[in-house]
């Protein structure tokens, strides 16, 4: 388990955040050094499944590149892990096993998406950046929503203030007269 930068709060990564996980050492070097030429920044790599998953926890990345075939856990088991941590979580799974069978398990539990062995590295930085494009999109529409929502409440709350000020037991007469008596 490789953990190349130690939090998100780090102001000089630039871009989108990743962890590269997968059994074959070499497709791991390989694969940071493309991504990292691309432009996205590698925060972590692992060679196994429970590795992933530790890495995912403590650096919560934009985006996981996940191996499908590997021991200790298997990609499937890894990416229902990581699902019940973070639903909304971009898995994207990288795997040389183009059967039906694993294409449908991968569907069936949530995968972003499925690159296939061998890979162009554009398309998986392509394939990257739209599901980063897409939740970010999501995202800014639910601030939207949010923001719309407080500006209705503040609405509200001027409506009341208004009225609180108008409401003549407020007034400084009020309390004068009740003091009076």
């Amino acid at each position: 388990m490789e953990f190349l930068a130690e939090s998100r709060e780090d102001p000089d990564r630039p871009g989108i955040t990743a962890i590269v996980i997968d059994d074959d050492i070499d497709t791991v070097s390989v694969l940071c050094e493309f991504l990292k030429i691309k432009g996205i920044n590698v925060l972590g790599k692992g060679y196994d499944g429970a590795t992933a998953v530790k890495i995912y926890k403590k650096l919560e990345p934009d985006v996981v590149f996940l191996d499908v075939m590997m021991e200790n856990p298997d990609g499937f088991y890894t990416l229902g892990k990581i699902r019940e941590m973070q639903p909304d979580a971009i898995v994207i799974l990288i795997t040389a096993d183009a059967t039906e069978e694993t294409r449908k398990k991968l569907l069936k539990l949530d995968a972003s998406a499925i690159i296939y062995k061998p890979y162009d590295i554009n398309e998986v930085v392509s394939e990257t950046n739209r599901l980063v494009l897409k939740v970010k999109e999501k995202l800014l529409d639910e601030i939207a929503v949010k923001n719309a929502r407080l500006q209705e409440i503040n609405t509200i709350l001027k409506n009341l203030l208004e009225r609180s000020k108008n409401n003549s037991i407020h007034t400084p007469e009020y309390f004068n007269k009740k003091n009076m008596n």
